[in-house]
């Protein structure tokens, strides 16, 4: 279960949007996120070398221009150490619905994992030492609403380019996820009654909420909404120094709660799509499997009226050419009491159609051949109507001597072309 859950929740692309509850109105539009084609183009991955320090510089996006940075990166033992320095950042609140900048290692799969926050809600500047457990990663520096975010925003403002790098250089093609923030509603800070440890908080239940954590994840959303409420009063009360910095540990804890909850229901939500597909699935084989059988019922069952095939065109009943007397349309006898029992058949199958086709023996013209296929196509389509077949489920065409299923050459032949065939199709015979 776990496993299949890490799977799924490695390729969304993750959205908010919808009304968010307990966010304020959008204020200024924010700057357009960055394409992942015009980034992730220029991004270049290392597979850096056992021992020896390599050193990164970040350059910046347009959303952030005059952004720079710098790294090192010495991996030993089985890990990297990284030591990052940005500065020049602008506050990620101009970007968006953002607080902090985040770093992020990325896999040579498009994977990313979280290493940290490297700049605040001033944005400018921020250093931050992590270890990253493999040898070949990219570094990104993305703008963000919580510092417990999972999947990275679209909005990407650093990203790393060698300096003097020992070991190994190639190029990020995707991201495995990233997440889309532009129908978020931002909050404006204020370090005294809407401090930036509140405002993540409130992201972070609000992207629970718009990810379905109410449907898929109620005991987590429950949990950091809880949290926050305990933040907001404690914040916004009249309280003690010590009081406001447990207010903002609640509110940190709302946040982790809150990423915890939206993880939760996303991966609730992919899971219980998977299973309606897989529903749907099993129900349409299982339908096809109900048409086969009915359609063989169906076939047996005309087969002791009239001489039934099964063709790619549907099932064909046929009245054989004994039936019709050389240059008559006339019915006989056997030939009715087949068409009766056929009409009783066919009557517990309202949504079959018929199409009645004539044919002749090469015996006379063309012309008159035709008109007497027709003849006898009209004759069968009557007696059929008369035993209770819809009209308008019927259509006639005469083909004269054009489709012969026998040598026209002997008399035993000549009979057997001398027929009418019965096309139904619809009902249990429709393909799927």
């Amino acid at each position: 279960m776990n496993h299949r859950c890490t799977t799924l929740l490695a390729v969304l692309t993750i959205g908010v949007s919808g009304a968010l509850s307990g966010v304020a109105p959008a204020q200024a539009p924010a700057r357009t996120a960055i394409a992942s084609s015009d980034v992730l183009s220029q991004i270049s991955m290392f597979s850096y070398s056992e021992g020896p320090k390599s050193d990164l510089v970040f350059r910046g996006t347009p959303l952030a221009a005059t952004a720079e940075g710098k790294a090192s990166v010495e991996y030993q033992d089985g890990n990297a150490e990284i030591q990052a320095k940005v500065s020049k950042l602008p506050a990620p609140s101009t970007l968006g619905p953002y607080t902090v900048y985040v770093l992020w290692a990325v896999t040579p799969d498009g994977r990313t994992v979280n290493q940290g926050v490297i700049a605040g809600a001033e944005g400018d500047k921020g250093s931050l030492k992590t270890r990253y457990p493999a040898p070949q990663f990219a570094l990104i520096v993305t703008a963000e609403p919580h510092f417990a975010v999972t999947v990275p925003s679209t909005m990407i403002a650093l990203y790393n380019v060698a300096d003097k790098v020992k070991g190994e250089e190639t190029k990020i093609s995707k991201l495995a996820a990233n997440a889309d923030y532009s129908e978020l509603s931002r909050i404006a800070i204020d370090e005294k009654t809407n401090p930036a440890a509140l405002v993540q908080a409130r992201y972070a239940v609000a992207i629970a909420d718009a990810a379905g954590a109410k449907q898929y994840a109620p005991e987590q959303l429950a949990s950091a909404s809880q949290k926050l409420a305990a933040a907001e009063a404690g914040i916004n009360g009249d309280i003690k120094k010590k009081d406001r910095a447990a207010a903002e540990t609640a509110a940190r804890e709302a946040v982790v709660a809150g990423e915890d909850a939206r993880r939760q229901a996303q991966i609730q939500s992919v899971l219980s799509e998977t299973a309606e597909q897989e529903r749907a699935q099993a129900e349409a084989e299982t339908a096809v499997a109900a048409t086969a059988v009915a359609a063989a019922a169906l076939l047996e069952r005309l087969n002791n009226a009239l001489p039934t095939r099964k063709t790619e065109r549907g099932l064909v009943s046929e009245i054989g050419g004994v039936q019709f007397t050389t240059g008559t349309s006339t019915l006989s006898g056997t030939a009715r009491e087949g068409l009766s029992r056929f009409a009783g058949i066919v009557s517990s199958y309202p949504n079959l159609s018929f199409k009645v086709e004539g044919h002749t023996d090469n015996v006379g013209s063309a012309d008159k051949n035709r008109q007497l296929s027709l003849s006898r196509a009209i004759a069968v389509r009557d007696y059929l109507v008369m035993q209770g077949v819809q009209p308008s489920r019927v259509e006639v065409d005469g083909l004269g001597s054009s489709q012969p299923i026998a040598d026209n050459s002997t008399a035993d032949g000549r009979a057997h072309n001398r027929r009418v065939e019965i096309v139904l199709s619809g009902g249990p015979l429709a393909s799927r």
